[in-house]
């Protein structure tokens, strides 16, 4: 396969993944799982790449066997993490640290099976066990095999003994379908290579089969179908990474939604700063941007509640240009909003306190609609004031 479409998917699995790591951090045992699903099959798809590969295979000991074994224990694990997130989903959480635990230390065993498996290919100076064949890369290939298939089955069989596919959403059933389907997929070339090897090594096999064994084993080597197995994980991650770039960038509805309240809260905390909830500049960086539109619009009610005792009568000015240019069905909400805007004006210019009253507060939505056009009013007004 061309090698700038191998690139390109490992780049897309390493940019997904480092979005996750990076912007997505979780708190839940879920979220991190599914973080650290993504974080090993970025390193795994790293280690497949050849470039890459080579360079590494020269600074750790064994060469390219042992970056061989890495990359396939790291596919293991991420395997073992998939089993965790339907461990998690079954479970409590005891039973599922317990259940985990165990799967860990299988995976641990499997990548030292894979270490002693590959060493006679180190010692011979091959570039990876599959070199070597014979009945290692046989029980290497049934080992690795293993691992997906028996995680697809476990999800299908939870699938079924618990309702998955009847009770969740469209997305989650889509999500265990693709565990269960790529298990398989990469399931299927691993035994057939291992089942090759077996007749092999026994004697058994023909020119048919070693034909196949040669053409799946080429495969396995180079990674590739495994490769595109893990963009195909990785797609199903994609819309929780770019809402996190969107949270980043400050594009999503969130963050839209507070610019629009901006100049509301601008004009009324500047007459009631007293309201604002200052917070350090590193605390601010971490607020989230459902937390921040929900900590504006407290503002924005609690100094509208202030700046409302404020208020006076309109000067005549204002309220004949109001019954003159406003629509009629609008026009009882902006005097009432242009008496806030008075209000906001005369405190924020500290030009003193009128006596305190009472007066209606308009909602949220009353003020945003009409705190611009109040405002457009009140300064034409100043103007023909000042004409006059």
């Amino acid at each position: 396969m061309p090698g700038w479409i191998t690139i390109s998917a490992t780049a897309f699995i390493v940019a997904i993944a480092v979005v996750r790591l990076v912007l997505v951090r979780h708190t839940t045992v879920y979220g991190r799982l599914i973080n650290t699903l993504l974080g090993l099959d970025a390193a795994a798809a790293l280690l497949r790449e050849p470039v890459v590969a080579r360079h590494v295979a020269g600074a750790v000991p064994g060469g390219l066997p042992t970056v061989f074994d890495a990359w396939h224990w790291l596919t293991v694990m991420a395997w073992a993490c998939g089993l965790g997130l339907a461990l998690v989903h079954r479970h409590d959480v005891p039973h599922y640290q317990t259940r985990f635990r165990v799967v860990l230390g299988l995976a641990a065993a499997v990548g030292i099976a894979f270490l002693t498996l590959s060493d006679p290919a180190r010692a011979r100076g091959l570039a990876s066990v599959a070199d070597h064949g014979g009945w290692r890369y046989g029980v290497y290939v049934l080992l690795y095999s293993a691992v997906p298939l028996a995680v697809s089955s476990y999800y299908y069989a939870m699938s079924r003994s618990v309702g998955v596919w009847r009770t969740t959403t469209l997305r989650e059933r889509v999500m265990v379908a693709a565990l269960v389907s790529f298990g398989v997929a990469s399931s299927l070339p691993t035994c057939v290579v291992a089942a090759s090897a077996a007749l092999d090594a026994a004697g058994l096999s023909d020119g048919f089969a070693r034909d196949v064994f040669t053409v799946v084993s080429e495969g396995l080597t180079s990674g590739e179908p495994g490769l595109f197995v893990f963009a195909a994980v990785v797609v199903v991650f994609v819309p929780s990474s770019a809402q996190a770039v969107m949270r980043l960038l400050r594009l999503d509805r969130e963050s839209r939604a507070a610019r629009r309240t901006y100049p509301l809260w601008r004009d009324l905390t500047r007459a009631a700063p007293q309201v604002v909830f200052e917070l350090k500049p590193a605390d601010n960086w971490k607020v989230s941007p459902q937390e921040c539109l929900h900590r504006r619009r407290i503002e924005i009610h609690d100094a509208a509640e202030l700046v409302a005792r404020y208020v006076q009568p309109l000067p005549p000015v204002v309220d004949e240009l109001i019954e003159n240019t406003a629509r009629e069905e609008d026009q009882e909400h902006i005097r009432l909003v242009a008496e806030m805007v008075l209000a906001a004006e005369r405190l924020a210019d500290n030009r003193g306190e009128p006596a305190v009253g009472e007066a209606y507060v308009p909602d949220e939505r009353t003020l945003l609609r009409f705190w611009q056009p109040a405002k457009s009013l009140v300064r034409a007004a100043d103007h023909t004031a000042e004409r006059r």
